[in-house]
């Protein structure tokens, strides 16, 4: 069933304090309930550097399928599931200039790594033809220092198309001696398919094979490397980023950062030659010493490598009102990291983010004070367009407190405990916020999530309705936002998992049984809107997926996906692009195991999504109201989105096939941009009309309501 909540008409809202009791029943400590959601996994991936006596073999060669069918196949495993835990990782990446997906993973249980084993072997896997098959070849096998939580991409220097001269690179960090001592940074030659070179011995070139540990020493511009395990990418310029977390000192917790530290690398003589920068930003700091901070940063590069964005999430120093939340913090470089510069916030406190507002409930303490608290716990992403403008991917929950060293705690709602009502116009909403520091930051309704994360921690909220298995605590999938854009970045594709509260346990609204949902926005112009119409249910189509459709764990989609196939009709714009997506899940029965080998499955979705406005895109009706309306089909709630020259009084109506009223409702539109919900509760499955009248004016467009 589709989903999105998002909608025009608000035909109920809470407004009295009585009302607001009963429905807020707790406070719930965000950033705690992060730090103990990672600090899991971190220390039980510290576990297990045994060494196979397996013999060596991968889950390689052609898919069952051509790789222009939408199909999932199982391309490999690794020993268990902490690697792919976080959602900001890039493991999985494509190369537009030698046509190769890329992704790195930790060695599987069958896999035997050279010239020393153990399960800190990372390999990486390549595809030269969207994965109808793969080549497997190690790039980390150290025996003092097991990598841990990779990521990675190929780099091909500047013009070059061929893959026989192209290098396969990864980073992550490392289990030393039981500690997380530092971090690892390879390489390796990449050949023709088939090749020798496609093997199980980490290349022996000298500085092949990086270690840098946390307490030094180090080289010349390079310190501390701590955690690289985000934003890993590889630009047309020829350099490859990573970004790792800035921490107080090299004792402590990784999740006690203070900033970011970004690693870039260069092509010098069959090797990579890595230099580190650094950013703190203006962050509060509670009374107990601890920064008002998620602890660690997003990063994301133009297709030149000439612009770059690097975004924090916490509480910025100085920030009143509205904006002293949990918001984005964004540095930006126009040469290519040659310097940084701290660009304005996101205004909430301007009206015209009152309708990402209107979806909060506000703090306890002020009945006026609405302060929006981007959740880094259900996943977080960014990436740069055409215009060489950032875009900003997350849910957005409610702050219950204005005190400073309480701007992490958000809402909670229920006997669950959900952070968010799961009500009408109240629950997660996935948006875009998109600007570049040149003028005032916009934003999107993407979509609406019908699930959130169920805990890790024995406990806490969703925790007994979380489908993993309880190893000192579990492993949990979160929304598990990603953005990918095509290379020229004027097509934007939005992946995250979520599940049906109509198919979950009790009807609850955690996310146990999740599927990968997928929309589009267009930068180009030449469409007519720049959102597509409908949601595309990625893993469960018509005919379910086995072992993926209500199983898609952990999913990563690549940042780049192929250019777009774009089709006109009279109608409709129809754009296609190829875009790899990885799931990683261990099904036994009656749960999930952790600490057990995971399989990992890939497919190049084929994802096809329409643009429409319902007119000709040549003899577009000049004295019609132009709107959108979307996700449709719909299920409780729509959205009608309309651009207006002036102010302006709108009648929105429901009619239902006989052409009789069902649901009305009068809106003061303002000048510009307009989102507004329509409420399509208590109707019943069918084929609607929704009319928008504008004085003598009227457009009038078909709904399906589910």
């Amino acid at each position: 069933m589709t989903k999105l909540f998002t909608s025009i008409l608000t035909f109920a809202v809470l407004t009295s304090n009585a009302q607001e009791a009963i429905k807020q029943r707790s406070v719930i400590n965000m950033q705690q309930r992060i730090a103990l959601k990672n600090k899991g996994a971190f220390e039980k991936d510290k576990l297990n550097n045994n060494k196979s006596t397996a013999p060596i073999k991968e889950l390689v060669g052609p898919a069952e399928k051509d790789a222009s069918v939408t199909s999932f196949n199982a391309f490999s495993s690794s020993a268990n599931i902490y690697g792919v835990t976080i959602s900001s990782e890039k493991p999985l990446n494509y190369n537009d200039n030698v046509n190769v997906v890329s992704f790195i993973h930790r060695r599987s249980s069958t896999y035997v790594g050279s010239p020393v084993d153990n399960t800190g072997v990372i390999v990486a896997m390549i595809s030269s033809n969207w994965g109808a098959g793969w080549d497997s070849t190690c790039i980390w096998a150290d025996a003092n220092n097991p990598g841990r939580y990779p990521q990675g991409a190929v780099y091909s220097a500047p013009g070059n198309t061929n893959v026989a001269n192209a290098y396969v690179v990864g980073s992550g960090p490392c289990n030393v001696g039981g500690s997380w001592g530092g971090s690892w940074f390879a390489s390796k030659k990449l050949a023709v398919p088939g090749s020798t070179l496609f093997n199980n011995v980490a290349s022996q070139t000298p500085n092949a094979q990086q270690f840098f540990s946390t307490s030094g020493p180090f080289g010349p511009n390079v310190y501390s490397n701590d955690w690289p395990v985000y934003g890993f990418s590889s630009t047309d310029d020829g350099v490859i980023r990573s970004m790792g977390q800035l921490t107080p000192d090299p004792d402590a917790s990784p999740i006690n950062a203070k900033g970011a530290v970004i690693q870039k690398g260069v092509f010098n003589a069959g090797t990579f030659t890595w230099s580190t920068d650094s950013i703190v930003p203006p962050v509060l700091v509670k009374s107990d010493l601890f920064l008002q901070m998620n602890s660690y940063a997003y990063m994301a590069w133009s297709e030149s490598g000439t612009v770059g964005y690097v975004v924090f999430i916490g509480s910025r120093t100085g920030a009143t009102l509205s904006n002293r939340g949990w918001q984005p913090i964004v540095y930006k470089t126009t040469n290519s990291g040659g310097s940084w510069a701290l660009l304005p916030g996101i205004d909430f406190n301007n009206a015209a983010f009152a309708l990402v507002k209107k979806r909060l409930d506000p703090v306890n303490s002020n009945t006026t004070l609405v302060i929006p608290f981007f959740n880094p716990y259900e996943g977080l992403d960014c990436t740069v367009d055409a215009n060489n403008k950032l875009h900003i991917a997350s849910v957005i929950a409610a702050t219950s407190s204005s005190d400073p060293d309480s701007l992490a705690y958000t809402n909670g709602y229920t006997t669950e405990q959900y952070t968010w009502p799961h009500t009408a116009n109240k629950h997660p909403y996935l948006y875009d916020f998109y600007g570049d520091g040149t003028g005032a930051w916009n934003f999107m309704t993407i979509d609406s999530l019908t699930s959130e994360a169920p805990s890790s921690v024995s406990g806490n909220p969703g925790f007994t309705d979380n489908p993993w298995d309880d190893d000192a605590g579990k492993v949990t999938s979160d929304s598990r936002i990603q953005i990918s854009r095509t290379p020229d970045g004027k097509f934007i594709t939005y992946t995250w998992a979520e599940s049906d509260p109509n198919f979950t346990n009790g009807g609850k609204f955690w996310n146990n049984i999740p599927n990968i949902k997928a929309r589009m926005w267009s930068t180009d112009p030449s469409l007519p809107v720049t959102l597509s119409g409908t949601e595309i249910n990625v893993t469960k189509p018509a005919t379910a997926i086995p072992n993926i459709s209500n199983q898609a764990f952990f999913h990563f989609t690549s940042p780049t996906s192929s250019s777009a196939s774009i089709t006109t009709a009279p109608n409709t714009v129809t754009v296609q692009v190829k875009t790899p997506i990885t799931i990683t899940h261990n099904v036994f029965n009656p749960t999930y195991i952790q600490n057990a080998p995971n399989t990992h499955y890939y497919s190049t979705e084929l994802l096809t999504f329409l643009f429409s406005n319902g007119t000709g895109f040549n003899e577009l009706q000049k004295d019609a109201v132009q709107f959108s309306l979307y996700p449709n089909p719909a299920h409780q709630n729509a959205l009608v989105a309309l651009d207006l020259k002036e102010a302006a009084t709108l009648e929105i109506s429901v009619l239902n096939y006989l052409g009789q009223v069902v649901k009305q409702k009068v809106y003061k539109a303002q000048f510009g941009k307009n989102e507004m919900d329509l409420d399509l509760l208590n109707l019943n499955s069918g084929i609607y009309f929704v009319s928008v009248k504008n004085g003598n004016l009227v457009s009038t467009k078909k709904l399906i309501v589910e």
